[in-house]
């Protein structure tokens, strides 16, 4: 029978307590005091984070920032299109500087002190947006016009950005890629095909985008990502949906809630070569925000509850990946 010593190269060391810091995952030792066998596993789940001030839909998101510094904007509820912007401090939520231009389903860049927002729609006669507008941590400025109005799908930083997909007049879905440098946005390379109510997450030089809706497809599981130059197609997500949330990075990424058609709370994750499926999030969800910066640590917040319904909601949930002490007994 082969033991520890043969496959890990060391052997199980006795100790009186356990190890005062940080362990590796599946590291084994024998707590003498307690006279039991112990390893440390991961642990990933979704807790409840302080609700919006707002329950509402269809946000944009500094998507570059922390969990514990996440900021949202813009969006919608039963009263129609929303300016608002929030932040959050890891606990609760805080109303800051409203939008110039009020507008859902809009793409969103940056942090809390350096956000960017752009797209979306907004009130008629011109439901289309392709209003830009920059965040100093205090005020919204309007910067340069995007080169299509649409709902979007933003990543990157303030002057960094990157936009992508969606659908413009008539709700006709695009393959359009755009980029912003801080001054103005520039046609980038197309998606290798068109695609609305798609999330994404990651950098203008390293952009991820995910499922959403194509034709002849009402829920992809097409993934694609960007090198700063051109759009490629990767390993497909496990589950196909469209209107969901994402956060993190183009090698660290989730991908959480959406339709499948039914409103779901499924999670996924991305490692840069394949998906993983992790818990379900405590409220099932679309039109729900993410951002992040790892699958370790992604925030969600907002959404609607109940397909073709008005059923706004405020929650928050964060998924982080936590280490955690499991004993092994020997009965």
């Amino acid at each position: 029978m082969t033991d520890y010593k043969t496959i890990q190269g060391r052997r199980v060391v006795s100790l009186a307590s356990d190890p005062p810091g940080p362990v590796s995952e599946g590291q084994i030792w024998y707590n003498s005091t307690a006279t039991e066998f112990k390893t440390s596993v991961k642990v990933a789940a979704w807790a409840s984070g302080g609700n919006l001030n707002t329950p509402k839909d269809s946000l944009g998101a500094a998507c570059a920032a922390p969990i514990t510094a996440g900021m949202v904007f813009g969006g919608g509820d039963s009263t129609g299109h929303l300016a608002e912007t929030e932040q959050y401090d890891g606990s609760s939520w805080t109303e800051v500087g409203n939008l110039n231009t009020a507008r859902e389903i809009l793409g969103g860049s940056g942090t809390q002190t350096a956000a960017l927002a752009f797209g979306g729609q907004k009130s008629e006669p011109n439901a289309n947006a392709n209003e830009s507008e920059e965040y100093n941590g205090t005020a919204w400025t309007e910067g340069d016009n995007l080169n299509t109005a649409r709902y979007i799908i933003g990543a990157g930083t303030q002057t960094a950005g990157l936009g992508f997909g969606g659908a413009g007049i008539g709700l006709t879905r695009t393959d359009a890629s755009e980029e912003y440098n801080g001054t103005s946005w520039s046609e980038g390379d197309n998606l290798n095909g068109s695609r609305g109510y798609l999330a994404g997450c990651g950098t203008q030089t390293a952009g991820l985008a995910m499922a959403g809706s194509i034709t002849g497809t009402a829920h992809a599981t097409v993934v694609e990502e960007y090198n700063g130059t051109s759009w490629s197609e990767v390993t497909n997500c496990t589950q196909g949906r469209k209107r969901c949330g994402a956060g993190g990075l183009q090698t660290s990424a989730v991908l959480f809630g959406g339709i499948i058609p039914a409103v779901t709370n499924k999670a996924e994750s991305y490692d840069g070569t394949s998906w993983t499926n992790l818990a379900n999030m405590g409220t099932a969800r679309y039109f729900v925000n993410g951002h992040g910066t790892s699958n370790s640590a992604v925030l969600a917040a907002g959404g609607l509850t109940t397909a073709n319904a008005e059923n706004h909601t405020a929650a928050t949930e964060e998924f982080t990946i936590a280490g955690s002490v499991k004993v092994i007994t020997d009965s």
